[in-house]
């Protein structure tokens, strides 16, 4: 009995670690991933706007369609770039909203028998869900299914940090404002 005892401490302190590195792991690809989807963008925008200006002060030089093509598909990259950062945020965001969830699942049935960590994260990306409770029912993760964190099935289902949202939304607004300029420039 002692020893099975101590082979189940021994086997929960195991995952419990390999958890927490896992968490880890996710929380710091997330930030890198922030720092260079912000890199793209920054670089997006600063070639879209050099480009714009030696244009405009060109003396005499009327804006060609290869140009203004040029610029929209400057801005169409820079607007994929904004959709494709939100989408893995979102779905980052999920994974840890998990491990954490499992984490404390797992704190408090430390030293208890067949506790199972690891799971098949697809059922959670399922919208009809919405909710997940622990074995023991101290703990529930609940997502929003309304409004402008709401959290569906199609682009993961965690609610992003709001640097993960308010920045992409910010360029956008900036390349839709360039967009907007350029063509009533024309």
């Amino acid at each position: 009995m002692n020893n099975t005892e101590q082979t189940t401490d021994g086997a929960t302190t195991q995952i419990y670690t390999a958890l927490i590195s896992m968490i880890s792991a996710t929380e710091d690809r997330l930030r890198w991933s922030e720092l260079i989807y912000f890199s793209l963008n920054i670089f997006a925008f600063i070639f879209l706007i050099s480009f714009i200006t030696t244009i405009m002060n060109k003396a005499g030089h009327i804006m060609t369609y290869m140009d203004l093509a040029f610029i929209f598909i400057f801005i169409v990259i820079g607007m994929s770039i904004n959709a494709y950062w939100i989408a893995f945020a979102m779905r980052i965001q999920l994974k840890l909203k998990l491990r954490y969830f499992q984490a404390r699942n797992i704190e408090r049935k430390l030293n208890g028998e067949n506790e199972f960590i690891f799971s098949d994260e697809s059922i959670f990306f399922d919208p009809d869900i919405r909710q997940l409770k622990s074995r023991d029912n101290k703990d529930t993760l609940l997502y929003p299914t309304a409004g402008l964190t709401r959290m569906d099935g199609f682009i993961g289902a965690a609610k992003p940090r709001h640097f993960s949202w308010i920045m992409p939304c910010v360029f956008s607004v900036i390349y839709w404002s360039i967009f907007i300029l350029v063509l009533t420039s024309f």
